[in-house]
């Protein structure tokens, strides 16, 4: 099965469109969306609408979920925050039901599907450090091959053998093959604000048949987001991160 991978959108209708459109040349079997359809960016409720199209499923993302007032902005940065109470004005009922109703995670192939860390995943934890990682392979042991993640806007992935007797392996390669006696962590990165300095939109491919994933990343009109952004009276720093890619 070929299950193609898209998180963080975060309201940039530019960079989906391009994903949109190379989907249509990949034809992936499925589509996975792992959350942040909203937040930061312009056009939230188009996002929404595009990714009710050609996602199978959608799991919350922490930006969703404060738009859909299932958590506060408490623990969010001032332009995040500004950028929710924005974005809550744009949505229809039925986005903020369908965000609402977004599961946590989803399994695929015996891959497991979330936002941030899949362990304790309402939580919306970050997987950045190497006990984030020790801390998802101990939970799960070995019941899962690989994880596929969101959340951090950096596209990596991260391995460890089944037996959980060496440190992880960091792997920033384009394609992974995965190994049977290795455990994976996959960061898709971000559709719609990257933050590894490459600007261009990114989402993934996991080949279950094959144990391969592969990288897509993909120009985009970033300029017309970006000035979409500042057009909406949005905080500054969200449409020039667009252009650096931080």
């Amino acid at each position: 099965m070929r299950i193609a991978v898209i998180a963080d959108v975060h309201g940039n209708l530019e960079a989906l469109e391009a994903v949109v459109s190379d989907l249509k040349v990949s034809m992936p079997d499925t589509v996975v969306s792992l959350g942040d359809i909203v937040g930061y960016g312009a056009n939230p409720q188009e996002c929404c609408d595009r990714v009710r199209e050609i996602a199978q499923d959608n799991i919350m993302g922490n930006h969703d979920a404060a738009a859909a007032d299932v958590i506060d902005t408490g623990s969010f940065n001032d332009e995040a925050r500004q950028g929710i109470e924005w974005t809550k004005q744009q949505l229809t009922a039925s986005s903020v039901s369908w965000l609402q109703n977004a599961p946590y995670t989803v399994e695929y192939e015996g891959a497991l599907f979330s936002h941030g860390s899949p362990v304790n995943p309402g939580e919306f934890d970050y997987i950045l450090s190497v006990r984030d990682i020790e801390k998802v392979f101990y939970a799960f042991d070995n019941r899962y091959p690989v994880f596929l993640v969101g959340h951090a806007h950096r596209r990596f992935a991260v391995s460890q053998n089944i037996h959980g007797d060496e440190e992880p392996v960091i792997d920033y390669s384009d394609v992974i093959r995965m190994d049977e006696h290795r455990q994976y962590i996959i960061s898709v990165g971000s559709v719609g604000q990257p933050r590894d300095s490459d600007t261009t939109t990114s989402y993934g491919i996991l080949d279950t048949d094959k144990g391969i994933y592969t990288v897509k990343r993909l120009p985009y009109a970033i300029k017309e987001a970006s000035d979409k952004i500042l057009k909406a009276g949005l905080p500054k720093w969200l449409a020039y991160r667009l252009m650096i890619g931080v």
